[in-house]
């Protein structure tokens, strides 16, 4: 298989990490979806990541369908295959705040094609997607303790992808709630290979 991936992306973040959790055996394509590179736009007519391409030429697209095609792959009794309500909850919040994020930056270039540029940022759409991103940082804080210190499923790649994410993009973020419990968390997990590898640069 052959993930084409941005290192940017948080969508690309989330079905690379979950191809390493689940040991699937595959390369890695990394380009710039903006620049339209010719495999990318064969591949896949929305010109997004992450895409997949399968052994037998099938191509799988969307972070989602991705992940879970991932689970599926991964040996049998992997802790892909066993999600329970709190954390699908908990992966939805940091999904939210994960989205709600890349709008902005999307708006950004739309607006100033300018990623750092901020004069979209006043916008009520752009204010909304703030909140969403600060209340859902807040909610996430107290599940903290719903994360394992041992598997990096589903739940705890969202989360890790949305907190490194937010804080890839909006470095100087005065906004950013105090999340002491899912910081500690993410340092303790750092060194796990589908985080580590998978650092948005």
């Amino acid at each position: 298989m052959k993930l084409m991936k941005s290192t940017t992306s948080p969508y690309a973040r989330l079905a690379h990490a979950m191809l390493i959790e689940a040991g699937a055996d595959f390369e890695l394509d990394i380009l710039n979806p903006w620049a339209d590179p010719d495999q990318l736009v064969a591949a896949n007519p929305a010109r997004r990541v992450p895409t997949l391409i399968m052994d037998d030429g099938t191509v799988m697209t969307e972070a989602m369908l991705i992940a879970d095609h991932a689970a599926k792959i991964a040996p049998e009794g992997s802790h892909l295959k066993s999600i329970s309500p709190v954390q699908y909850e908990i992966a939805g919040r940091a999904w939210g705040i994960t989205e709600a994020a890349v709008h902005i930056i999307i708006g950004r270039k739309i607006v100033s094609d300018d990623l750092a540029a901020t004069e979209y940022d006043s916008h009520p759409v752009a204010q909304r997607r703030y909140a969403s991103m600060t209340n859902g940082l807040t909610q996430l804080e107290p599940m903290a303790d719903h994360l394992s210190d041992t598997h990096m499923g589903m739940a705890e790649i969202s989360v890790a992808n949305a907190i490194e994410y937010v804080d890839f993009r909006f470095p100087e973020a005065d906004w950013r709630p105090a999340i002491p419990a899912l910081d500690a968390w993410r340092a303790r997990n750092a060194h796990r290979p589908s985080l580590r590898d998978t650092v948005p640069s």
